[in-house]
């Protein structure tokens, strides 16, 4: 099972009434969206850690470059 970056929702079609379910995983983000997520504050330590093992997979930089 893929590692989940956040809960899935479910989206109902106010015309068709149908409903679909909207996926988060963490293969499917961006790097840095991820990386903004890692540096947040308010981030809890169990999804900073699938943060980073998802940045070292890919080979990404664990900060976002900052431009001075």
């Amino acid at each position: 099972m893929p590692v989940k970056f956040k809960e899935s929702q479910t989206v109902v079609n106010r015309q068709t009434k149908k409903s679909t379910t909207q996926h988060f995983y963490m293969h499917a983000q961006s790097t840095p969206l991820l990386q903004k997520t890692l540096a947040e504050d308010n981030t809890r330590g169990p999804r900073k850690q699938k943060i980073r093992n998802e940045l070292v997979r890919r080979g990404a930089p664990l900060q976002a470059e900052t431009e001075a």
